[in-house]
């Protein structure tokens, strides 16, 4: 898996370079990889990558994502989610796999497994008297 997400990252259909700012939203279809800073949400269906240098500041809707940088906002990830050594989470994180690398640091709730995996363990409705 990591391989593969090592050859989507440099093959990014998007590309925030070091010393691009963005105040907005960002969203794609395709992979997504951050070097500066983005203000405003970032959203893709694919993967997101983002650099040592970069930080968001915004919710990041997304495929699968590897974080080396900085997040002050919520990260939301269908897939797996990689907390490489250098990244800063501040924010809750919802995915179906993670990985946390020792030095990273995650400030939030955490939320994993599918939808289909919270619904078959909800709790039965009581039955009404």
């Amino acid at each position: 898996m990591e391989k593969q997400q090592d050859s989507d990252a440099a093959n990014a259909e998007t590309v925030v370079g070091p010393s691009v700012k963005i105040q907005g939203d960002l969203n794609s279809e395709g992979n997504i990889r951050i070097e500066g800073q983005v203000n405003g949400k970032v959203k893709t269906t694919q993967n997101v990558f983002v650099g040592q240098s970069a930080k968001i500041t915004a919710d990041v809707l997304a495929g699968n994502a590897t974080v080396s940088g900085e997040i002050v906002g919520n990260i939301k990830v269908t897939g797996n989610l990689i907390l490489q050594t250098t990244a800063k989470v501040s924010g809750d994180i919802s995915c179906a796999i993670l990985r946390v690398e020792d030095g990273a640091v995650f400030t939030g709730k955490c939320s994993m497994g599918t939808m289909a995996d919270k619904t078959k363990h909800a709790p039965e409705p009581e039955p009404e008297n």
